[in-house]
């Protein structure tokens, strides 16, 4: 999203238009909701901005009905989910990922602090054990343990996909606690998933590859005992901020791992009272590659992010991107609309993209797949100034913008 100031236009109810225009402007220079709660604790391709989120959870809970439910059916890593916890409502997040799944279920593990405290303590003996064995394998009578073998994953292709992208010390230090979190799995699930989602955090910081959204193979020099100790950061991080969200009202929210097309068999119809949510933008974004490298070493399955995932770089080609992409956010909304009760908001966060060589303009893709249920009454509009040749080729004078699109529930 933008995070300088640039003019905003804005059509619709003059008063919700304003609303729109202050949650898109509230990315710019902030630094203090970004970095509150659990929202640093994990990096995430294309996450909504937390200080815009805030605004648009506001913005759609003042019409929520009592005890209805606020839905991200895009969840991604939980930027809505958190600050929907934070508000004090009953929230449902619905992604195909597996890994932003574990990301949101983890930022979200708002426990007593009992169970906090435990998780934080069981880090630490982690990463202490991690230090001690890499300190013993540096001697010369030390064997070498055996790299782990996920469930499900060939040993041998996955140590081809992995070998590149570790250095042979981080890779061992990244098997040792990985080994650690499958033998605490057995015996508290949910402890391990929360600390497997700390180890994730790390992967890339501690990888030759460049960026989540990059695959360029950099140098990168770790120190021996670096993961184990940055391992032990992420979390102390996490549960600090978790000390922060549990403070506020409210309950944990529901996290599904689902294609949003078959959300009805998951929200009863008429119980969202809001939505806030970030649809993909068509072609940009590849997430079954962008985060490959964590499901191969963590042994996440992936298989149904690899069929369904929407608007994919790797999805849209050819002449007839346009229409695909309209049909696959044309079934998006079509599965949102009668979840909705009547009256109910929905705020998307959508930018216009390129991919196949041509320009997607999000405002107009919306507005063309809407149901009759459904009614746009308002939005607001930022430039994205700083294009590539292509882009500027493909957008013209129309220019590239990011969106905010509030929708009503009609009847």
């Amino acid at each position: 999203m933008p995070s300088v100031p640039a003019r905003v236009d804005a059509g619709g109810d003059p008063e919700l238009a304003a609303r729109l225009t202050a949650a898109l402007r509230a990315a710019s220079g902030d630094d203090i909701v970004i970095e509150s709660l659990t929202h640093p604790f994990h990096s995430y391709p294309a996450r909504m901005h937390p200080a815009t989120s805030r605004e648009l959870v506001m913005l759609v809970a003042e019409s929520m009905p009592p005890r209805s439910i606020l839905l991200d059916p895009f969840c991604g890593s939980g930027t809505t989910l958190v600050e929907a916890r934070a508000a004090g409502l009953r929230a449902i997040g619905v992604d195909v990922n597996p890994l932003a799944v574990l990301v949101a279920r983890a930022k979200t593990f708002t426990v007593p602090g009992r169970t906090r405290l435990k998780l934080q303590a069981v880090a630490r003996a982690i990463a202490g054990e991690v230090l001690a064995a890499g300190r013993q394998a540096r001697r010369a009578t030390a064997e070498v343990a055996p790299l782990r073998g996920p469930t499900g994953f060939d040993p041998n292709a996955r140590n081809r996909r992995l070998a590149a992208w570790f250095a042979p010390h981080v890779r061992r230090e990244l098997e040792d606690l990985a080994r650690h979190l499958d033998t605490l799995a057995k015996q508290d699930s949910e402890l391990a998933s929360v600390l497997t989602a700390a180890l994730s955090a790390i992967l890339y910081k501690v990888s030759s590859r460049s960026s989540d959204t990059d695959a360029t193979w950099i140098q990168r020099n770790v120190a021996r005992g670096a993961c184990a100790r940055w391992f032990l950061q992420r979390v102390e991080l996490l549960v600090s901020g978790l000390q922060d969200l549990s403070a506020t009202p409210g309950s944990p929210p529901e996290i599904f791992e689902a294609d949003m097309r078959a959300l009805g068999e998951l929200v009863p119809a008429g119980s969202v009272g809001g939505v806030v949510t970030s649809p993909p933008y068509a072609g940009t974004y590849d997430y079954a590659e962008h985060q490959r490298l964590r499901f191969d070493f963590l042994g996440l399955r992936h298989r149904h992010l690899d069929q369904q995932e929407i608007g994919s770089r790797r999805g849209l080609t050819g002449l007839g991107a346009g229409a695909q992409w309209r049909e696959q956010l044309g079934a998006a909304i079509d599965a949102l609309a009668p979840l909705l009760a009547p009256g109910a908001l929905a705020a998307l966060v959508i930018g216009d993209s390129m991919g196949a060589g041509r320009a997607f303009f999000a405002l107009d893709d919306v507005r063309a797949v809407l149901t009759s249920e459904l009614a746009l009454v308002a939005w607001a509009s930022q430039p994205r100034p700083m294009l590539g040749a292509a882009e500027r080729s493909a957008f013209g004078e129309r220019g590239k913008c990011e969106h905010v699109i509030l929708l009503r529930k009609l009847g």
